[in-house]
């Protein structure tokens, strides 16, 4: 007779799943939207008066009113028309004093000089009269139109795919449960309490 010395017990895994099945979201907006910018129109408007201009430059120099660059040119142009007729006098004067030989004396020569007269004229002045020049007015008017912009937001159909998913929760772990169902077993013999020895 066979005596069985090991018994085996095991306990099954329990577990539960959870599947999530895949899926495809539809999502349409209806409602259309836009965004409205706006832009004012504007109007400018430039005006410009008539100006007149009087030139009286000619005039005042004809009168004496003369400026610094004027000054200074005027009494340049003097001072070489001096030299130029103490040259030409003295010049003539010798000239004169070389015809002594030929019945002329100084006093004769001194006498012309006295009974030379300057040259007169008669003039209306101011010479010039002012010169008039006019710039017409100017009116312009530039416009600029407002705007309307609008910006619209295009309707779309929008579509979402989730994956599906399984998920496994383990509700009971196996086990395999080992019983040793014999007696101890010792070495030597003789250790075990109960031992009897053989007669």
């Amino acid at each position: 007779m066979i005596t069985q010395l090991l018994q085996i017990s095991t306990t099954p895994v329990k577990y539960e799943l959870e599947i999530e099945r895949a899926r495809l979201e539809y999502n349409q907006d209806f409602i259309p939207k836009a965004k409205v910018k706006t832009q004012q129109a504007k109007m400018e408007m430039r005006s410009r008066n008539t100006q007149l201009l009087v030139d009286t430059y000619k005039a005042r120099r004809s009168l004496g009113q003369n400026n610094s660059s004027d000054f200074y040119k005027l009494f340049s142009d003097k001072g070489a028309e001096s030299i130029s007729r103490a040259t030409r006098d003295h010049v003539e004067t010798g000239n004169s004093l070389s015809r002594i030989d030929i019945g002329v004396n100084i006093s004769q020569i001194i006498e012309q000089k006295m009974l030379e007269q300057p040259v007169t004229y008669m003039a209306f002045i101011p010479n010039p009269g002012s010169e008039i020049s006019w710039i017409p007015s100017e009116f312009r008017i530039s416009v600029q139109p407002g705007e309307l912009n609008y910006d619209w937001q295009i309707m779309r159909d929008i579509m979402n795919y989730v994956p599906g998913s399984v998920r496994m929760n383990i509700l009971q772990q196996p086990k395999v449960h080992i019983e040793y169902m014999g007696r101890p077993m010792y070495i030597p013999p003789s250790a075990d309490p109960e031992y009897e020895e053989a007669s």
